[in-house]
């Protein structure tokens, strides 16, 4: 077999091993799985069901959320085997409707649905910018916290300015 098809191949495997349920009482069917997709240019298993490590070109999907970066490491949950954290660094982007989150480090605590941004983070959603230390994305109920230093840049329509002054 040539290295190629075996990287591939362990890809595709990977993707499917990372489908993890999510708790979370508020939605409909608590017992139903969601994929968590991961694509990568290279995955080692270093303790197999415990961590997994991702590098190159690293991209998760779920549920309308993307994240990306160079190097991800996914933690499982010692007793449930389901996946309890992603930790991705470098060159870092989470995408999710029209907002997107840029930063150096992030953590994305599946359980609580968070994603803790670090290092030169912000956020751009239209032309409008924020940006601090800290920025915790809350995705269950799209809302953001920015701590330390935040700071924005907000632009506002000229014409609706100028109609409001009348």
């Amino acid at each position: 077999m040539s290295k190629p098809y075996f990287r591939n191949s362990l890809l595709l495997a990977a993707s499917f091993i990372l489908i993890a349920a999510t708790p979370d009482d508020t939605r409909p069917d608590k017992n139903a799985r969601e994929p968590l997709v991961i694509t990568a240019d290279r995955m080692d298993a270093e303790q197999l069901g415990e961590k997994v490590t991702f590098t190159g070109n690293v991209t998760l999907k779920k549920e309308g959320m993307t994240l990306s970066s160079d190097f991800m490491i996914v933690l499982y949950d010692a007793g449930s085997k389901d996946i309890r954290e992603v930790e991705a660094r470098g060159n870092v982007v989470v995408r999710k409707e029209d907002r997107v989150g840029l930063s150096d480090h992030a953590v994305y605590s599946i359980r609580g649905e968070t994603i803790v941004l670090t290092g030169d983070a912000r956020i751009i959603e239209n032309e409008n910018q924020l940006g601090g230390e800290k920025i915790t994305l809350f995705m269950a109920d799209d809302r953001s916290i920015i701590e330390g230093g935040g700071k924005a840049i907000l632009y506002q329509d000229k014409a609706r300015e100028s109609r409001k002054r009348k």
